[in-house]
């Protein structure tokens, strides 16, 4: 899909924001749609970087309502505490280094803070630690799966197409909400980016 999809909205004409809302919506890791963005241009990766900002919002919202609705018991409260031991605590690291870097930009000005930032001491510093922990990951993943107990489940094709039809189904549903988001809800702000 990374490959693939670019080239697709190319050949259809797609504009660009939402051809970058689509990518944005079906391929998952946010780095396979900034490489994706690039083949199209800047403004289909900004839109993915616009969707990863709502991620706290759509977590927290999730939290809240599985919490008060789904696994509620009847008579019974629901605590803070509840609602937070299900939060996923991942959203506040990502809001304290938005934070944190965000500081450090302005604080160091633009030249300095994009030479440091992006070209420097933080992106420089940061990679050979980003390709281990992205290494060890997938190593654990591989550690856990237990392929044996998933053969049985594999014969016939079975899981192969319910990937294909969910994939599909998933391609035309973000690509529908993402026109419908950016061209008939705010068509306005889709106008300025």
């Amino acid at each position: 899909m990374m490959i693939a999809m670019p080239e697709v909205i190319k050949a259809v004409g797609m504009p660009e924001i939402l051809g970058g809302a689509w990518m944005g919506g079906t391929i998952d890791a946010t780095g396979a749609v900034a490489a994706a963005g690039a083949f199209l241009g800047e403004k289909a990766a900004t839109i993915k970087m616009i969707q990863n900002v709502l991620i706290g919002v759509t977590a927290f919202c999730v939290a809240m309502y599985w919490t008060m609705k789904v696994e509620r018991e009847a008579g019974r409260d629901v605590g803070a505490m509840e609602i937070w031991n299900r939060f996923p605590k991942f959203v506040l690291g990502f809001l304290a280094a938005s934070v944190l870097f965000s500081i450090l930009d302005s604080s160091l000005g633009k030249d300095l803070g994009t030479a440091m930032l992006d070209q420097g001491v933080v992106r420089g510093g940061t990679r050979l630690l980003r390709g281990w922990f992205f290494a060890l990951s997938f190593a654990a993943i591989g550690l856990s799966t237990n392929f044996r107990e998933l053969a049985k489940y594999f014969k016939g094709g079975k899981p192969l197409i319910l990937y294909v039809c969910g994939q599909s189904l998933n391609l035309i549903l973000t690509l529908g909400m993402a026109y419908i988001m950016f061209y008939l809800v705010f068509p306005e702000i889709t106008a300025k980016i």
